[in-house]
């Protein structure tokens, strides 16, 4: 006999209540764990969030990157994640910020993305900052989603990439040493 587990991010629910400050936590907790000093201490973990940290960088191998140190602030000036993270990729060492923008089951409102991009580029032009800047929409909506395309369809107007929650865990579903990551991009 199969028993159904349950879902740690799925119930009965027809809303999506707290759903992107779980993401908000969650996604902070994995980026940090991909510091280099790290990867002795829980290897799988570390490797696991290492490959979803260069998913956010759009760095496709994840053997060429060291994570020397990763910063996160969440809901600053209402950006959902704030990420700093200086590395070594191929020998080099490069600086680099990440602004993320989790949507759980809801759409892009206003000028959310215009206006939170335009404060992240201004505090690293006013601070005269050299960092290579990325922007990233993640949504729980799936791409095949009728919604997805509604939703999310003027992301790219913006400047950010955009990828659903499957696209983002990719290959990661290695199982590790932590139950939180398990339970959630594994058991969803």
């Amino acid at each position: 006999m199969t028993i159904k587990l349950p879902k740690l991010m799925r119930d009965d629910s027809t809303a999506d209540g707290p759903g992107e400050a779980v993401m908000d936590y969650v996604i902070s907790w994995c980026v940090r764990w991909a510091q280099k000093d790290l990867s002795c201490v829980k290897p799988i973990l570390h490797s696991q969030c290492k490959k979803l940290l260069c998913k956010l960088l759009d760095i496709a191998n994840e053997e060429n990157v060291i994570f020397n140190e990763v910063r996160v602030w969440k809901q600053c000036e209402q950006i959902d994640l704030w990420i700093e993270v200086s590395l070594v990729y191929n020998g080099n060492h490069e600086s680099h910020a990440i602004l993320v923008e989790d949507k759980y089951y809801s759409n892009i409102h206003g000028n959310q993305l215009e206006k939170y991009k335009n404060k992240f580029d201004e505090y690293y032009n006013v601070n005269q900052l050299d960092y290579h800047r990325h922007y990233v929409v993640v949504t729980c909506v799936e791409r095949e989603d009728p919604k997805f395309n509604n939703f999310y369809g003027c992301v790219g107007e913006y400047g950010y990439k955009i990828m659903d929650y499957y696209e983002f865990r990719g290959d990661c579903v290695e199982e590790t040493e932590s139950d939180i990551y398990n339970e959630f991009w594994l058991n969803w």
